[in-house]
């Protein structure tokens, strides 16, 4: 099973929205969302505009082999722009559990080193412990985990530096 990231051009846009959509999905249980009347879970597509005009938004999919197993939403973060910030990721269920995320997470580290952070919701105890380890297996014991204000939402941070 090999795992790969690619940087998704515009062209793959419409992939990425037809994922977006089972990630608003898998997120709908801590965040209270629910279907629209269509019964679809659905998002402002508007969210992922910043990915094609802003230099410091990278949009990766995730692959297993040849297959889309997700994607990674990389960004310099608006606070502390020196920051690399994982605003969304996501690994279809099918791949949970393999290793897909860890190994997907440690190549997007690798095509921007430097200073990063990982804001994990706080009632999402499964997100936290899987980013705790998927830092550790890339920094060991160099990483930050504390609480902390996003906006107006009290999160996670997960604080590490990866070095080329």
């Amino acid at each position: 099973m090999e795992v790969s990231i690619k940087q998704i051009d515009l062209g793959s846009r419409n992939i990425l929205e037809n994922l977006f959509s089972y990630y608003v999905y898998d997120m709908s249980e801590l965040m209270g969302w629910g279907p629209n009347s269509e019964g679809l879970y659905t998002f402002n597509s508007e969210t992922l505009d910043s990915y094609w005009k802003e230099a410091s938004h990278v949009p990766y999919f995730i692959y297993v082999d040849k297959e889309i197993a997700g994607f990674a939403l990389v960004r310099n973060y608006s606070i502390e722009p020196e920051i690399f910030d994982i605003e969304q990721y996501f690994v279809l269920r099918k791949f949970k559990g393999k290793g897909v995320g860890k190994k997907a997470l440690l190549a997007v580290v690798a095509n921007h080193p430097g200073k990063w952070q990982i804001r994990v919701l706080k009632e999402n105890e499964a997100a936290l412990k899987f980013w705790v380890s998927a830092v550790k297996n890339i920094v060991g014991s160099r990483y930050n985990v504390s609480l902390d204000i996003d906006v107006d939402l009290e999160m996670y941070f997960i604080r590490f530096e990866a070095v080329s």
